[in-house]
């Protein structure tokens, strides 16, 4: 089974074609200095299209960060007046990823939590790359670090990619003004259709020049260099890619709409192919083929049509990094296909997308974001490096023991899709059959294996504080959803095969509650709509109410539910009847695979006459293969019978001889 880099910063670029325009000189690799404790890609997103999803397409975003900003926030809908400006705010992940008075509570400077000197560095607002006119009127959206869902049901999911070109910001000495996340929360602030936002968002991108999340330069740089996006409306959805272009002032980018039964999904690669300049199912800037040819990328006198993957991206060291996690989603929704789960650097044996053999729902797509490769070749909760237990968290590499780059990228694990630095993650659905006041999106923060999912509509007043408030720097909070998923995820990963059918349990539970009600919910507040016609005040009160009280809920649930584990899972034991007058402390010990990996064997035992096989702590429970207690105490009842009848039977025959201490064998029995 091919590894794959653990750190995750593991882009060897093909080509080494930069950026024109700014200070560009591409590093060298071996230069560890430059890539510890860094991580390129981020995030997985999964779209649907309308006839492929329950009520119509969904997609998701499972922003995997190992130190960003984990809030969600509400911007409200707001009417501008003429000659304002809209700031265009520089690109940051961590907290505060956003500081604004014009976004709502969540980025509101009011609501920042640090000490006095961080405070101060943080300021009132974030840092500034340039402004553009404002439009009369806004959408109201939620967002995290990048957009979500706005109020007409447009909703967008993101992942990073690597790419040939990158800009940097005029901040830092460039000539690009925008980046991916205020390109796609202005697109929500201004869009009520999927094609809208993908045009808007590529004229932001080719008029002010885009800059990579990363503009350092080298390879770090080409790995964060591009974006996809992933776009629907309540009848189509699209992938939008999207990357600076050779000038360093300007983008290239293409969109491919998806067949109304099909799915796709982005994994830190881009996926669109062959660029049809015929089809409508195809949107691309002015600039590609002009850009690619005088790149030597493509030439038009070939005859083949323009491969936007091979293009406009490089290859990399661990190209399964990424086409895994496409080829497990793939192979879930099309079964029959029979996909390898190998491929090339660039995933040619799988297609743009895939036709869905079932109907899938908010359920389904949860549980694909919450995925380890269960089941498969590359099951990460198997195996020396799951440990005894099965833990399928790969942590991210370091240079530890004074490793090499070229040491630590050699090898690698499997990255899955869900992973235990996910600072937030979503599934968005656009229902045509229901009013734009109920555009709704099931939300959570931390690891998808271990959270639950919330209802958040669009058109309640703001989002509960749960969601809104927290961050690392300020440390655990049990008022925080992330901090009761991390901690419940942390502490169930030390036993994570026993413990996790706990976690399980609650989450299937509270998720299938949440359905129930929900759409108890939204029958109710479906009549109070139609009477009021849209959302009145009543009805943005009642969604704001829901929300909260679901909110409440399962936050209730998580903070139940670390004690709960820590009392039943604990120094090696799992504690049961602890409503009985006597409890049962199960031994979990370490299956024999475990004990021979670790040398448990080296340490022989003496065995012989003379010798009692003796256990401090006798076993109560060992393992669902072992005898029950009731069988142990009737064997060990005959087995000492018989030990002192050959005793009496030894003591018979030596009674002639001479007594005396008879030296412990060294056999191995």
């Amino acid at each position: 089974m091919k590894l794959i880099a653990g750190i995750l910063v593991a882009f060897v670029v093909t080509f080494a074609v930069g950026k024109a325009g700014s200070p560009n000189l591409r590093q060298s690799f071996p230069e560890a200095s430059s890539l510890v404790g860094y991580e390129n890609d981020k995030c997985t997103t999964i779209v649907v299209g309308p006839k492929a999803g329950i009520e119509g397409p969904m997609t998701t975003h499972t922003a995997d960060c190992a130190d960003c900003d984990f809030r969600m926030g509400k911007v409200p809908a707001r009417d501008w007046p003429a000659g304002t400006q809209r700031p265009l705010y520089q690109y940051k992940d961590q907290y505060p990823v956003i500081i604004s008075a014009n976004r709502g509570n969540t980025w509101d400077p009011e609501n920042l939590q640090g000490n006095v000197e961080q405070l101060s560095s943080w300021g009132k607002e974030s840092a500034i790359t340039a402004y553009i006119p404002q439009v009369a009127h806004t959408y109201a959206l939620l967002e995290g670090g990048y957009a979500i869902m706005n109020e007409h049901q447009v909703a967008i999911g993101e992942s990073t990619c690597a790419a040939r070109f990158w800009g940097v910001p005029v901040t830092a000495g460039g000539l690009a003004k925008i980046e991916v996340a205020e390109m796609s929360k202005i697109a929500l602030e201004r869009s009520t259709t999927a094609r809208q936002a993908i045009q808007m968002m590529g004229d932001l991108a080719t008029e002010l020049g885009f800059y990579a999340a990363d503009w350092s330069g080298g390879d770090r740089s080409s790995g964060e260099a591009g974006e996809a996006l992933t776009v629907i409306d309540k009848t189509e959805a699209w992938v939008f890619h999207v990357l600076g272009d050779d000038t360093g002032a300007s983008a290239v980018w293409a969109a491919q709409r998806l067949e109304p039964d099909h799915v796709a999904v982005v994994a830190n690669s881009f996926i669109i192919r062959n660029i049809d300049e015929h089809s409508e199912n195809f949107m691309y800037s002015a600039n590609i083929f002009a850009v690619a040819e005088r790149n030597k990328l493509w030439s038009r006198a070939s005859g083949k049509p323009l491969d936007f993957l091979p293009t406009f991206a490089p290859t990399r060291s661990h190209p399964e990094y990424s086409t895994r996690r496409v080829w497990r989603v793939l192979s879930q929704v099309a079964p029959s296909l029979n996909l390898p789960g190998e491929t090339d650097a660039y995933g040619n044996d799988y297609p743009f997308s895939v036709k869905t053999e079932r109907v899938l729902t908010p359920a389904d797509l949860i549980a694909f974001n919450s995925d380890h490769y269960e089941g498969t070749p590359y099951d990460l909760t198997q195996g020396l490096a799951a440990g005894p237990y099965g833990d399928p968290n790969r942590f991210d590499g370091s240079f530890t023991n004074n490793m090499t780059v070229v040491e630590l990228l050699s090898g690698g694990y499997e990255r899955a899709i869900s992973m235990f630095r996910t600072s937030y993650s979503f599934v968005a659905q656009a229902r045509p059959a229901v009013p734009d006041s109920l555009a709704l999106i099931w939300f959570s923060q931390y690891n998808p294996a271990s959270s639950s999912y919330a209802p958040f509509y669009v058109a309640m007043e703001k989002p509960p504080a749960a969601y809104t408030r927290g961050s690392l720097g300020q440390g655990y909070d049990s008022s925080v959803a992330y901090w009761n998923f991390l901690a419940v995820g942390n502490y169930a990963g030390r036993f994570y095969r026993y413990a996790m059918v706990d976690v399980r349990a609650v989450i299937s539970r509270v998720h299938t509650q949440l359905v129930q009600d929900t759409a108890a919910f939204e029958k109710t507040i479906l009549k109070q709509i139609a009477a009021s016609k849209g959302a009145s005040v009543e009805v943005v009160k009642a969604l704001t109410e829901y929300t909260s009280v679901k909110s409440e809920y399962i936050q209730t649930e998580w903070r139940a539910l670390l004690p709960h584990l820590i009392t039943k899972f604990h120094d090696g034991m799992i504690a049961t009847a602890l409503d009985q007058p006597s409890i049962v402390m199960r031994k979990l010990f370490y299956p024999k695979w475990w004990l021979e990996a670790t040398g448990y064997f080296l340490h022989k035992g003496n065995f012989g006459p003379g010798v009692i096989l003796f256990e401090p702590t006798p076993e109560t429970v060992t393992s669902s293969s072992a005898l029950s207690y009731t069988a142990t105490m009737v064997l060990v009842a005959v087995c000492s019978s018989l030990v002192t009848v050959l005793g009496v039977m030894y003591i018979l025959h030596r009674q002639n001889k001479r007594h005396e201490y008879a030296p412990i064998p060294s056999a191995n029995v």
